[in-house]
């Protein structure tokens, strides 16, 4: 019987319960608002634009090197011979090759083999362009990582290498 009970005690209670937890909310508002008319809105669009001076840093979206189909450094090259035209500088060449020279400890010399390249002013091998040839030296300018350098080469001598 005390199970009876408790079970009609348990359901008074809720009942007596269940309405209170319904005036606890708040009633729905009654209150109207307006629609105000829709404005247009003025779009702007703005374009950030950058620029890199060269004097102050290089710019990060140019490849790092003068050239992208590589080629011999200027580390890698020697002046071999000049061809000088004193009537037609414009003509002259300049022959750059990879080869050396190696002297062994009993003072034997052997040649490496590389390969030769033709330039003429204006032509650009690896990293280096021609800028001026003269009678015995070539003057070229170097790229590095974007910054350029002018260089002298002299031609290759068995007892100073470039002089």
């Amino acid at each position: 019987m005390s199970r009876f009970v408790s079970a009609s005690l348990f359901l008074a209670v809720a009942l007596l319960v269940w309405p209170l937890g319904l005036r606890a909310q708040d009633p729905p508002s009654t209150t109207t608002t307006t629609v105000a008319e829709p404005t247009e809105a003025e779009l702007a669009f703005f374009r950030e634009v950058f620029s890199y001076p060269a004097f102050q840093r290089t710019n990060p979206f140019r490849p790092l090197l003068a050239s992208d189909s590589g080629g011999p450094r200027y580390q890698q090259l020697r002046l071999s011979s000049v061809i000088y035209v004193e009537d037609f500088p414009e003509r002259s060449v300049a022959t750059l090759s990879t080869a050396g020279i190696t002297v062994n400890e009993d003072g034997s010399i052997t040649a490496d083999v590389g390969e030769s390249y033709y330039v003429r002013v204006g032509q650009t091998i690896g990293n280096v362009t021609v800028v001026e040839i003269n009678e015995t030296s070539i003057e070229v300018d170097v790229e590095e990582f974007g910054i350029t350098d002018r260089f002298t080469m002299r031609q290759f001598t068995l007892l100073g290498g470039n002089r």
